[in-house]
């Protein structure tokens, strides 16, 4: 297996217009997944309503794209994944009270081709995003910096407004480079 992980801040709205922009360049399926308050997972049809379908399914927490239809008779994410191979994922992290978590674009496939193709829209997209930022450790002070950490204009606004740039995971808060 060939994996591709894009490590990021992005609101959810740009990550949904991204992948509907994909979605109507390349005619790919979108997948919608909903974690809470029980899994759920819907299919977009092929140029459909990206926004209703959300809308419709809320609160909707991934969305996947692929070539091929999707299998949306699962009863878990990881069961998801495994019965719709070939999938590039989004994870929509909501602006919170506590400020915006990481995310990342990802992928798993078996075949490199097919993974390098997915490389190339992700990369073409990191074209318009802010590179650079410093992940502090809130308690013991520490710093890593991490120049290849992208954020999107709409983070970057967050961000510059005092909103805090959350970690995945865990504690860090990130510093955007070119935020002063």
């Amino acid at each position: 297996m060939w994996h591709f992980t894009l490590p990021l801040h992005a609101t959810p709205g740009e990550l949904v217009a991204l992948a509907g922009r994909w979605a109507i360049e390349h005619e790919l399926y979108i997948s919608l997944e909903r974690f809470f308050p029980v899994y759920a997972a819907a299919a977009v049809p092929l140029a459909g309503d990206l926004a209703t379908a959300i809308a419709e399914f809320a609160p909707v927490r991934r969305l996947g794209l692929r070539r091929d239809v999707f299998d949306i008779d699962s009863v878990s994410a990881s069961q998801h994944l495994m019965r719709n191979p070939e999938t590039f994922v989004m994870v929509l992290e909501p602006v919170s009270d506590d400020g915006l978590r990481a995310t990342a674009l990802q992928a798993r496939m078996a075949e490199q081709e097919r993974l390098r193709w997915w490389i190339d829209l992700a990369r073409e997209a990191s074209t318009t995003m802010h590179q650079g930022a410093t992940a502090i450790d809130p308690e013991g002070g520490g710093r890593h910096l991490m120049p290849d950490h992208f954020h999107t204009q709409g983070a970057h606004d967050l961000a510059a407004a005092g909103v805090p740039m959350l970690a995945s995971g865990g504690s860090a808060i990130f510093e955007f480079d070119d935020i002063g």
